[in-house]
């Protein structure tokens, strides 16, 4: 009773036990009641059973039993009858003083009587009390299907119906809640589809639950739970395949002022992921890879996304599974989904969050190419300007503004803006790089010494949604200084420039004794050491030096040719002369914009360099020579470039004093007329 109340033990157990109890009460009847009662007891058995308790007797009973039981012999050979009766006698005077209820023991009996009724009153009494749970042991202990009163209740959590349908690959975690006993262990038994089947042990969780987790279920299956006295009914997980996308053809319609060509039907972008500028219409259109129940649109970051629903079409075979939609860029970084809703019922699993990058139209790039700063000018000044303008999306306008700031009454003048044509401008507007040419005529404004002109650049792209792109450019200020001022200035840098040119010629004559030096040292070594190829480079370097400060001595004779030209200092005699300088200066440096023109001077630090590396003594030497030669020439280019200088230094003399004569003949006839005289 107990092992089966407790254990619920099945029913061929139940059997197999009532088959032993039976077996051993009727073995235990047997041995104890039914031998015991067959066995035959002999008189001599009795008589011997009473001598062993009762050993006064000195075996009179036995030996009185076993004489009356021969034969009389009437001879008298065998045995005297006297004396038999005798001895008969006297055993029944011995055995009449016996109790022979001290021979029977009934102390065994008695147990085992009383043990039998306590049996029977408790069976009895537990069937009296619990007259239900006696019916249903009745039953079960002949094999009956009849169960005990419910201890422990099982129940499978997220099951509608013993049901469930879940996404094929995904992990299903199965949860049992259990009311009333707690039981020690649960078992939950699985058969898959396929054949597969096995038993696991539940984990134990807070709550009263236990649960089980399959990890990427292949297919369906069916399962039952067991633990304490409960088994739960069959559950059933069929698996189906979840939406996702196999197709996604996004389509770019650009804003029109772009003039950019929209995505052609038959190319359409296939990543999904957006990347275009603001304004643009973007278009999609999906194929899914299960009939949609429907559709949504997520357009935003997770969590602040806007909704719209998506129109389900069918395919060409009838099938629904084409979707469509679009949305505008608007924001620099954002996102979009899909979420899709099979007909089996299932959403599609983790969407994909397709990017979504705004492009920015930015405002025009204007390079100032010249001026490149503020300076000094004449008043009679005609400043070229030259600029370049980009667009990402085509230039649309170019203006040239300009303001007067003058210490003269009246004169002052807010920004004025010049808008150029394609007289200034390298292209038509709509290109996305325009280079202007133009020229600042402040010879025509009237303006004297003390008065500042500024100018500044502005361009505009044709973007049309919320407004043009506008770009200005830094303010140049180009102030009004005297002729004399300017000149004075320009000559000054020349005779700096004059200095520096000698100065590296000096270098050159010192770097063209040490190239004959490291013949006689290196020329016939064939290989030379670390330390002298280090000589060797160091005499390249220093060559080097040179030509990069002559490259910018002529940078500053061609500003210093160009300012003195355009503000109206130099004739075409005076601009010869610097040119002059320049045509020496560029066959040593190399021709600005012709990669393949080095000049000497760079070419014969070449040499010089190349040197260190070679393994022969001749070819060494011999690159040692050519560099010696170009050496020589760059000394005499130099010197040929500061006589030009000097010559146009002494013709400027001469300029600047006729010009200063004739300013003091103009002040003089002023003074003369205030006076009255020189009608």
């Amino acid at each position: 009773f107990l092992l089966d109340w407790s254990l619920l033990l099945p029913a061929g157990v139940r059997l197999f036990l009532l088959a032993a109890g039976v077996a051993a009460l009727g073995a235990l009847a047997f041995k104890r009641i039914l031998y015991p009662l067959g066995v035959k007891i002999s008189d001599d058995d009795l008589a011997l059973f009473v001598e062993r308790h009762f050993p006064e007797l000195n075996d009179r009973l036995i030996s009185a039993i076993q004489l009356t039981r021969e034969p009389v012999d009437e001879t008298g050979t065998q045995q005297s009858p006297e004396l038999v009766a005798a001895l008969v006698a006297d055993a029944e005077q011995a055995t009449s003083q016996i109790d022979f209820r001290r021979v029977i023991i009934g102390k065994h009996v008695g147990k085992i009587a009383l043990w039998a009724a306590a049996v029977l009153l408790l069976l009895g009494g537990g069937a009296v009390a619990k007259p239900d749970y006696a019916r249903i042991y009745a039953s079960r202990i002949f094999g009956g299907a009849t169960k005990w009163p419910q201890r422990t209740h099982l129940q499978v959590l997220d099951f509608a119906d013993a049901r469930k349908v879940m996404a094929r690959g995904d992990d299903l975690t199965i949860a049992v809640e259990y009311s009333g006993r707690k039981p020690s262990k649960t078992m939950l038994e699985y058969k898959f589809g396929t054949g597969e089947k096995g038993r696991e042990h539940m984990s134990p969780l807070s709550g009263n639950r236990f649960q089980f987790t399959f990890t990427r279920v292949t297919g369906p299956f069916e399962f039952f739970v067991e633990g304490g006295d409960d088994i739960t009914a069959v559950h059933r997980v069929d698996t189906v395949t979840p939406p996702s996308l196999d197709v996604v053809k996004v389509y770019y319609e650009y804003p029109v002022y772009m003039r950019m060509a929209n995505t052609p039907a038959d190319r359409p972008e296939t990543s999904g992921n957006v990347s275009a500028p603001f304004g643009t219409k973007v278009r999609f259109e999906a194929l899914a890879n299960e009939d949609l129940k429907a559709a949504q649109l997520a357009v935003g970051f997770k969590g602040k996304e806007t909704f719209s629903e998506l129109p389900v079409t069918k395919t060409a075979d009838g099938k629904p599974r084409q979707l469509s939609g679009g949305f505008t860029v608007g924001e620099a970084v954002s996102e979009y989904a899909l979420n899709l809703t099979a007909e089996n019922g299932l959403p599609n699993r983790d969407p994909i969050r397709f990017t979504i990058r705004g492009v920015e139209d930015r405002p025009p790039d204007i390079v100032v190419k010249d001026p490149l700063g503020d300076e000094f000018v004449t008043d009679l000044c005609e400043r070229p300007l030259e600029i370049e303008v980009k667009d990402d999306h085509g230039v649309a306008r170019i203006v040239m503004e300009y303001r007067i700031l003058s210490q003269q009454q009246g004169k002052s003048k807010d920004w004025t803006a010049v808008e150029y044509n394609r007289e200034q401008n390298s292209r038509d507007y709509g290109e996305l790089l325009i280079k202007s040419e133009s020229v600042l005529n402040i010879g025509q404004m009237g303006l004297q010494a003390g008065d500042h002109v500024e100018l500044r650049f502005r361009a505009e792209d044709y973007k049309d949604v919320g407004g043009r792109n506008v770009r200005l450019s830094k303010v140049y200020k180009m102030s009004i200084v005297s002729v004399g001022t300017l000149e004075k200035e320009l000559q000054d840098a020349i005779e700096k420039i004059k200095i520096l040119l000698k100065n590296q010629k000096l270098r050159q004559e010192t770097a063209w004794s040490r190239t004959g030096r490291l013949i006689t040292n290196y020329g016939r070594l064939d290989s030379l050491t670390p330390e002298q190829q280090s000589e060797v480079r160091q005499a390249g370097l220093e060559q080097n030096d040179i030509t990069s400060k002559l490259d910018g001595a002529r940078k500053d004779i061609r500003q210093i040719q160009r300012r003195g030209v355009y503000n109206k200092i130099y004739n075409e005699a005076a601009a010869a002369k610097l040119q002059g300088a320049l045509d020496e200066l560029d066959p040593l440096v190399g021709v600005p914009g012709e990669a393949t023109r080095d000049g000497l001077s760079r070419v014969a630090a070449a040499k010089l360099d190349g040197a260190a590396r070679l393994k022969s003594g001749t070819d060494r030497t011999g690159s040692f020579r050519e560099g010696q030669a170009m050496q020589s020439a760059v000394a005499a280019g130099i010197q040929k470039a500061l006589d030009f200088l000097d010559k146009w230094s002494s013709y400027q003399e001469v300029i600047r004093i006729a010009r200063e004569i004739k300013e003091q003949q103009e002040r003089n006839n002023k003074e003369i007329k205030k006076t009255g005289g020189g009608k």
